[in-house]
């Protein structure tokens, strides 16, 4: 059954497990230059799935908390049972579990972002020692007065950072971009693995990742992104050419850790979120009728 995001609320418990099974999957998918089950990257797969329990039930409860005080939470829980938290997966998540649970745009939700929200974020992000540029623009923005939100600070750092891009924007990339090239390739694919990865590479060959911008610099994220437009041309997950430009593109990304994609699995993780919440959770282990092009999303 369909459940489109908003206008009907959607039940909380239902929020949860379209939240784990999006993070689950997304972390579990071999997408190249970043861990997954297959192969640890920085931190250990075991990690990254048992803190994804502890943000399904911090999400799970969205309606009953602002979006900072869901991030912090989902932060500081997933610390306690995993020692890691995914701040970052948490807060592309956040805003969209509260905009489902309440039933309505997310948009109105990122709207009202307020001053409030700011300590949260910052607590949020400093206790898994993510002190970044978007951290220095929320600390900039906590100090300036009551007139500053959340928002605001966001589209200050939205040309920076990939998390404020989406805030500033209501989720442009994960809605236009990621969600549609995963709908499509769900219909197509075998496995909710090989439609993951493929829903990565095509926003990864469209959108410079933000993340190898700011450590090797602009220049390097663009040939990442020619790179991933190669691995496609030759047939991405569906031929046996592309899964070997896949392994290859894997190996020279992980070869320079500067280089990894690191901004561009949020995207694909909040646009798995949208498809669950659409389709259903179930929906990502199994294989969608061909889109029609008339249900865009919201």
């Amino acid at each position: 059954m369909q459940r489109p995001e908003g206008p009907f609320p959607v039940p909380e418990q239902r929020v949860g497990a379209c939240a784990v099974t999006a993070l689950t999957l997304v972390y579990s998918a071999p997408t190249p230059g970043v861990g997954s089950r297959y192969l640890d990257g920085p931190v250990a797969h075991e990690r990254r799935v048992l803190a994804a329990v502890s943000m399904r039930d911090a999400l799970t409860g969205a309606v009953r908390r602002s979006v900072g005080g869901t991030l912090l939470e989902a932060a500081l829980s997933s610390l306690s049972l995993a020692g890691f938290a995914d701040v970052r997966g948490a807060g592309y998540l956040a805003p969209l579990s509260r905009a489902a649970a309440l039933g309505e745009p997310s948009e109105r939700t990122l709207r009202g972002l307020g001053h409030d929200e700011i300590l949260y974020f910052v607590r949020a992000f400093e206790a898994t020692g993510d002190t970044g540029p978007l951290v220095s623009s929320l600390r900039v923005a906590l100090g300036a007065g009551r007139d500053a939100t959340l928002r605001d600070a966001m589209r200050f750092a939205a040309a920076r950072d990939p998390l404020a891009r989406e805030y500033a924007r209501d989720y442009e990339i994960p809605r236009q971009l990621a969600r549609p090239a995963l709908l499509s390739a769900v219909s197509r694919s075998e496995s909710a693995r090989g439609a993951l990865v493929h829903s990565y590479l095509e926003v990864l060959a469209e959108i410079p990742d933000l993340d190898v911008a700011a450590r090797a610099g602009r220049r390097e994220a663009e040939e990442v992104s020619r790179m991933a437009k190669g691995v496609l041309k030759a047939g991405g997950v569906r031929s046996r050419r592309g899964l070997q430009a896949i392994a290859n593109l894997d190996g020279l990304l992980r070869a320079d850790r500067r280089l990894a994609p690191t901004a561009t699995e949020p995207v694909v993780l909040a646009a798995a979120f949208l498809v669950a919440l659409e389709h259903g959770p179930e929906a990502l282990g199994h294989r969608l009728p061909p889109a029609t092009g008339g249900n865009k999303g919201r």
